[in-house]
């Protein structure tokens, strides 16, 4: 259990850093305006397409109502709300990931693919309906994270 543990603990960090743009690529370009309402909603969707396509129990780790900080085009300090989900088991990784990312560029995403064919992580962003949602293996584990458009607003009051 204390490896599961700490499993979860450094997915958490690395899936956390995956999500990060590059620096040359504008907020305005990739943000459209949004509430935080629909830009929690637009992140769920995005969330649950995912894991009702790979199919099993899924069992959440923090969210959807976890907000950070962000920032909005303009400058200001806006919110992003997170949401974290685990499965215990994995399945034939290669179609799996092969399905993940179809379905992501279906929807309008760029994907990126990076790790080994074993635990190979995947990130989609864009397509105006999250910042970015990523799918990793580990030993015996399934992880997905998905990351909401900012939205105007003080994470630390949501």
């Amino acid at each position: 259990m204390a490896g599961a543990v700490l499993l979860l603990a450094l997915f958490t960090g690395s899936a956390v850093g995956c999500t990060q743009r590059p620096a040359h690529e504008p907020q305005a370009e990739r943000t459209p305006a949004v509430d935080p309402e629909s830009a929690q909603q637009r992140m769920v969707d995005v969330v649950k397409d995912a894991t009702e396509s790979l199919g099993g129990e899924w069992r959440v780790r923090s969210g959807p109502d976890y907000a950070e900080a962000c920032e909005l085009p303009d400058g200001d300090r806006g919110s992003k709300w997170t949401y974290f989900l685990t499965r215990a088991q994995i399945g034939d990784v290669a179609s799996d990931v092969a399905k993940v990312e179809a379905r992501w560029r279906e929807q309008g995403m760029s994907v990126d693919r990076w790790g080994t064919k074993t635990e190979p992580t995947v990130v989609g962003r864009g397509g105006a309906r999250t910042d970015s949602v990523s799918f990793s293996v580990a030993p015996n584990l399934y992880v997905i994270q998905g990351v909401s458009l900012c939205f105007p607003g003080d994470a630390d009051e949501l």
